[in-house]
């Protein structure tokens, strides 16, 4: 379980990068959705885990993370100068799919609750009969 004060870096460290990721100039970045959706640090500041939603395809979700990715250092220089810590650590931009695959667990679901009702539906007019 994580401490308050790691809660406290991962919340410091996305709302500093969600700052630089709008400023940031660079024409495949600037023209997407992107929301930073969990910051997730090693207890030693080593490395943070930066969950990214991209609104678009899968195509434009990777594209915009490789482009995050290849220009880290850059992001990682500007959260050192918005952001006070001992060391600041490196980043890994990962495509957050969280909400896919929570729908695609609701549609299941519907699809579940659909048979069951058909299949009750056909039971109680094989009662009537």
């Amino acid at each position: 379980m994580k401490g308050l004060r790691m809660n406290r870096v991962d919340s410091e460290i996305q709302k500093s990068l969600a700052k630089a990721i709008s400023n940031f100039d660079d024409e495949i970045i600037s023209s997407s959705l992107i929301s930073i959706m969990k910051v997730e640090t090693f207890a030693d500041l080593s490395l943070s885990k930066i969950y990214v939603s991209v609104f678009g395809n899968d195509e434009k979700k990777n594209r915009v993370v490789a482009k995050l990715n290849e220009n880290k250092k850059t992001l990682r220089y500007e959260l050192a100068h918005s952001i006070r810590l001992r060391v600041v650590p490196d980043l890994l931009f990962i495509v957050d799919d969280f909400e896919e695959k929570t729908e695609r667990v609701l549609k299941l679901f519907e699809t579940i609750e659909e048979k069951n009702n058909d299949s009750e539906t056909d039971k109680d007019k094989n009662d009537e009969e």
